[in-house]
């Protein structure tokens, strides 16, 4: 039997990668262990700076050697990057000493001939040991700074690397050239794997001898265990628990969801590995069988991933617990691709790094390479179809109404398309390492937005279920501390509206990860001899990329927090709509600000040229640009002082109606014929305008008339008196009242008021109540001498 560490470096890698896998899982813990003296020695600032100055030394020779391989560069950009981290550190734990010893030394006073022996001595040490701190720090800026551009130029050299390797061109598929390569070290090629088998097979009958076939027989009966058993028996635990414990809401549908991906992928994890270290353990594996046996465990283990992400997001059979809004009939048709994924990418690795274990020739590579591209391309292509008949068939022409969710899935559903189209160009022209490079990067980026939707799904329901007024956390808290229940569900939003905004950073670096290092300068990788050049504002088209990158990031972010604004964490406030409004507006305006000076900044123009271009526009804004200025102004006082919300009924001149929108540049107002009346803010500002909802939103109804002196006064007050009190409009508070405004020409002037709930409601409460007096009072013979004023 051989020892418990692998014979082949990259498997040993792979293996401690896998190991450090499942400690950050489940949170494995090793014990505490009592730092070095190497560690301890470490830990001196001065120290570190020196440390780090040899390391970097080092980094640079090697850097400097050639060949280097893409994997080596990584390696020492990342020990560059951690030179100038803690360097960082070190200048940073050294500069308060400096200031420190600047305050000693200032109470020692000056440098005076007679000063004592013991306070020169005291000045000398404080000195030297100024001159020594200083230098230090001086010497870890300048490390940090060199380390600095050793990382981004190693970031480049990878960058680079990774363009000419993607970009490089060989047969097409079409073309006989390849075929007859292929043709020609398949003899060759056949004979490696044999020789790779025979060996590999030697191995593997040497290993299953005793005890070896006892060792792997284990690792057999725990991975079936943990495969079978184990993990139905964990997924009716979660399943159990999520009925009898935890209440109905939304958290118990995606936190059972998270248990049974979490069980699915643990379970599969440890069953591979099971298998693995059980024909390690039995010297069951030959050298360059170490190797591939690592890297195919890795991957199955992240197949794995994706065939329980896949079962726990479609949840077929169980349409009352799965959180994508699907049918069982959708759902049964999807389940089958992340198990078809999971063995493309398994087969795919496998076959590739097969065939470098194996020392398979250049055309062999490119036509499995192919092999691998067009058939992940056929893989996406079968999903989108199918997608695409689900969509028809589950969408109405009653639901066909846009929305956010429509938009974003016909966006990706385009993106699909389109990466489909360039992957079979690309392939057919002979750009195998593009179209495999896109066939990949498609299934990836499927495989991280379905996982960060359900993180982003389990972080919001946790995060308000848990901090929920009516939950019992937030009871307690309402009760114990006296929290209004509308704050506790507010600091809900806000905490899921932050682990959100934290997933969905982590499945953008997720996303670029393949794309390697240093991404973002591929903007600059377009011919920076074509910059232009204009009043001393360099601007390459790598830059005007970004900008344009920057300002549709940023105004996507400025909406999506409108959106998160308007729809989830104001309606949580005790704002009225108004006030609602006006902090939507003013955050969007301010977004589109900040997206657009990031933009600038892109460029490479600075705040200092911003400025100048800003203050030589001053002239001309403030004369040509006057009534644009004057509106937008007011349209921020309004937002701020509301005088004038959304909802206020208000009269302008001869019109009257309601407020329904308040920019910062005008106002548009809903008149009676169902027109809009559209008013610059600055008439709002500067003119009289009278605002019927402003202090009380109460509308007053007043009907008067004019009877003859035989009616009895006392019997038509109580007959308006009863009218007001049987319309459910009218308000018993302020109460209504009835008064004889005058008696002139043998006639007695009746005047009566009421209130309704709001000015809208005068016209009709009104008209009513005159059909029911004119009704009554025939009944009752009273006689109208003229009419109603």
């Amino acid at each position: 039997m051989t020892s418990f560490s692998f014979r082949s470096p990259r498997a040993n890698g792979l293996c401690l990668f896998l190991a450090l896998l499942l400690v950050m899982l489940f949170g494995a813990d090793a014990g505490a262990q009592e730092p070095s003296p190497a560690a301890t020695a470490a830990s001196d600032p001065i120290a570190v700076l020196d440390a780090g100055a040899g390391e970097l030394g080092a980094i640079v020779r090697q850097a400097d050697a050639e060949p280097r391989d893409e994997s080596i560069a990584a390696g020492l950009r990342d020990r560059a990057l951690q030179v100038e981290i803690r360097a960082d550190e070190a200048v940073a734990q050294l500069v308060p000493r400096l200031e420190g010893l600047d305050a000693r030394i200032a109470e020692l006073g000056e440098v005076s001939q007679n000063e004592a022996p013991d306070v020169k001595a005291q000045r000398s040490r404080l000195d030297a040991e100024r001159s020594e701190i200083d230098s230090a720090i001086k010497r870890g800026r300048i490390l940090s700074a060199d380390a600095r551009q050793t990382t981004e130029r190693l970031i480049r050299e990878i960058t680079e690397a990774f363009n000419r390797n993607i970009l490089q061109k060989v047969a097409g598929p079409l073309s006989p050239t390849l075929w007859m390569e292929v043709a020609k070290s398949f003899s060759d090629d056949s004979a490696r794997i044999l020789s790779f088998a025979e060996e590999a097979l030697s191995n593997l009958a040497r290993g299953l001898a005793w005890p070896g076939i006892a060792i792997v027989g284990t690792g057999v009966v725990v991975a079936l265990a943990l495969l079978f058993p184990v993990r139905r028996h964990l997924r009716q635990i979660g399943r159990r628990f999520a009925i009898e414990q935890v209440p109905g809401s939304r958290a118990r549908r995606s936190a059972l969801a998270f248990w049974f991906v979490l069980v699915g992928t643990a379970s599969s994890t440890f069953a591979f590995l099971s298998l693995l270290f059980g024909l390690l353990w039995a010297g069951a594996l030959s050298y360059n069988m170490e190797t591939l046996a690592a890297v195919m465990t890795l991957t199955a283990c992240v197949g794995s991933y994706v065939v329980s992400l896949g079962a726990g997001l479609l949840l077929v059979g169980q349409a009352s617990w799965r959180l994508i809004p699907l049918s069982e009939a959708a759902a049964r048709r999807l389940r089958s691709y992340p198990g078809l994924v999971a063995a493309l990418t398994f087969t795919a690795v496998t076959l590739s790094e097969g065939g470098k274990v194996v020392g398979i020739g250049p055309a062999g590579t490119i036509a499995i390479n192919y092999a691998v591209a067009f058939t992940y391309v056929a893989l996406i292509v079968a999903v989108l179809l199918t997608l695409q008949r689900l969509r028809r068939a589950e969408t109405s022409e009653s639901d066909d109404k846009p929305s956010l969710t429509r938009t974003l899935t016909t966006v990706a559903t385009m993106l699909a398309w389109i990466s489909v189209a360039v992957a079979l160009v690309a392939g057919l022209q002979g750009y195998v390492n593009i179209a495999l490079f896109i066939g990949r990067q498609t299934i990836w980026i499927a495989i991280v937005a379905a996982s960060a939707y359900l993180l982003l799904v389990v972080a919001d329901d946790l995060a308000t279920t848990f901090l929920s007024g009516e939950g019992r956390f937030g009871r307690y808290l309402h009760q114990r501390l006296g929290i209004r229940r509308s704050q506790i569900a507010q600091a809900g939003v806000i905490v899921s509206a932050l682990l959100r905004l934290g997933v969905a950073f982590l499945a953008v670096i997720v996303v670029t990860a393949p794309f390697g290092p240093g991404a973002s300068s591929l903007f600059y990788q377009f011919a920076a001899a074509s910059a232009l050049s204009f009043g001393g504002i360099t601007i390459v088209p790598g830059a005007i990329l970004k900008a344009a990158l920057a300002l549709v990031v940023g105004i996507a972010i400025m909406r999506f927090l409108r959106h998160w604004l308007n729809d989830t964490y104001l309606p949580t406030t005790e704002l009225d709509p108004g006030a609602r409004n006006s902090v939507v507006t003013i955050v969007s305006y301010a977004g589109i600000i900040i997206a657009v000076f990031w933009a600038i900044n892109s460029l490479g123009i600075g705040a200092e040229r911003i400025a100048l271009v800003v203050s030589a526009l001053s002239v001309g804004i403030g004369f040509g640009l006057q009534a644009i200025t004057q509106n937008f102004i007011s349209g921020l006082i309004l937002l701020a002082e509301r005088p004038v919300k959304i909802g206020d009924t208000v009269r302008i001149g001869a019109d009257e109606g309601d407020v329904k929108r308040i920019s910062v540049r005008s106002t548009e107002i809903q008149i009676a014929d169902r027109s809009t009346l559209i008013v610059p803010n600055s008439e709002l500002i500067t003119k009289t305008i009278r605002n019927m909802t402003l202090a009380n939103p109460l509308g007053r109804i007043q009907i008067a008339f004019t009877a003859s002196l035989e009616v009895d006064p006392a019997a038509v007050r109580k007959g308006l008196l009863d009218l007001y009190g049987e319309h459910p409009a009218v308000l018993r508070e302020p109460s209504p009242s009835v008064f004889i405004d005058g008696i002139d020409g043998g006639a007695v002037r009746f005047n009566s008021f009421a209130f309704v709930s709001s000015p809208r409601d005068v016209y009709g409460t009104r008209s009513a109540l005159l059909f029911s007096l004119l009704e009554r009072f025939r009944t009752d013979g009273i006689v109208l001498v003229t009419a109603a004023v």
